[in-house]
């Protein structure tokens, strides 16, 4: 397993992610997204607009591979 936190995936915060997998983090990190968008809050809020510039301008596919292998590098903690 592998932890890897919302900011270090682009987010806003220093919530943790556990997964064996990138898709796994993925995952959880697009729950606390959605849960964040819920609750209107602000920083969180902030990178998503920030994340959509990614997206809008074309070069998203760079973004995944960049973090992919960010997950891919993160050492394991044994459990």
């Amino acid at each position: 397993m592998k932890t890897i936190s919302c900011q270090e995936l682009g987010g806003a915060c220093g919530q943790a992610f556990r997964g064996s997998t990138f898709e796994e983090v993925a995952a959880q990190s697009q729950q606390h997204g959605a849960e964040m968008v819920e609750i209107a809050d602000q920083p969180h809020l902030a990178a998503m607009a920030e994340m959509m510039t990614i997206l809008e301008s074309g070069h998203v596919q760079e973004w995944m591979n960049a973090k992919m292998e960010l997950f891919e590098l993160l050492p394991d903690d044994g459990q």
